[in-house]
């Protein structure tokens, strides 16, 4: 019997990703929300949120990241199924894990 690949598996591929680098926070966390809706009707597992590092900026701290992790923990977050996060891509990513609908 073969274990399911996690995050740590070099072969690890998440059912969905989005890519929210570049864009302003509000902007963002609205995507954000519609693609974890999607995911959701699609009965996915897992989705890539690609936020980049945060170096970008002039005061060279990471702004969207924190800004999307509180999200996903807050009472959207829940309502739209996340049931944990990780830190991935040396911090420019998260994995986000999904309830089944």
């Amino acid at each position: 019997m073969t274990r399911p690949k996690t995050p740590q598996d070099d072969e690890f591929e998440p059912d969905w990703e989005v890519d929210l680098h570049r864009l302003p926070p509000e902007q963002a966390l609205r995507r954000l929300g519609q693609e974890l809706h999607a995911c959701r009707l699609r009965r996915m597992k897992s989705l890539l949120v690609i936020t980049g590092r945060g170096w970008g900026n002039l005061a060279q701290k990471p702004v969207l990241r924190p800004r999307v992790e509180e999200w996903l923990r807050g009472p959207d977050g829940q309502r739209l199924g996340v049931l944990r996060i990780e830190i991935t891509a040396q911090g420019g990513a998260l994995i986000v894990w999904l309830r089944p609908a």
